[in-house]
């Protein structure tokens, strides 16, 4: 009995001028079908779905990664500070990634300058450990740090954060706390935008108008 076989394969064309290829399914039947064995099983359709998903995500998180290499003010290749896990979540599964960190361009000197969180709060003001957990867990939710995030529940509960907040934190959601929720957004805001906030995000937070 003979073997008929499809290999199922995704064509990359990335605006580069190359053309690479990745097989990403393979598909084997007997050459004598059965109702059971005509077409695509559900499992396998799953499979190959999430095979085209992942292969898609690394490649658009990649080029996304090249374009933010280079400093948008001055042009300077930014220095890269290795790598971050993440995860990209869809119907399609879960695809793994790893995002690249890179540093601050030299010529981003004086207000603009891009900074830690905590640099941020420290430089003129202080911290309760309610806040700066409350802080951290928005940072831990952008990068999708399941482990951080147990990690650090915890020590919120031993800060005196209510498990309500908490639970919020941990599914990004709106806290109670008008004052606690003004800086998840600003702590989730410093993270994405890799540092640089306006001075009129850091006054906000420095001046206690949360």
């Amino acid at each position: 009995m003979a073997k008929l076989v499809w290999r199922v394969k995704v064509v990359a064309d990335l605006g580069t001028g190359a053309v690479s290829g990745t097989e990403v399914a393979l598909i084997e039947r007997d050459d004598l079908a059965v109702p059971e064995t005509v077409g695509l099983r559900l499992d396998e359709g799953k499979r190959l779905m999430a095979a085209i998903q992942a292969d898609i995500v690394r490649a658009q998180a990649a080029a996304i990664g090249e374009r933010f290499r280079w400093c948008e003010h001055c042009g300077a290749k930014l220095w890269s500070k290795g790598y971050y896990p993440a995860t990209f979540r869809s119907v399609f599964g879960d695809v793994p990634l790893k995002i690249r960190r890179l540093s601050a361009c030299r010529c981003r000197s004086g207000p603009q300058e891009p900074r830690s969180f905590a640099a941020t709060i420290a430089e003129k003001t202080s911290v309760t450990p309610q806040e700066r957990n409350i802080a951290y867990l928005s940072i831990i939710y952008e990068n999708e740090c399941t482990y951080c995030m147990a990690g650090h529940a915890n020590l919120s509960r031993m800060a005196k954060v209510d498990n309500a907040t908490i639970a919020a934190m941990r599914e990004g959601r709106p806290t109670a706390d008008g004052k606690l929720e003004a800086l998840r957004q600003f702590a989730a805001k410093i993270t994405r935008q890799r540092g640089v906030v306006s001075e009129a995000d850091v006054g906000r937070v420095q001046g206690g108008r949360l």
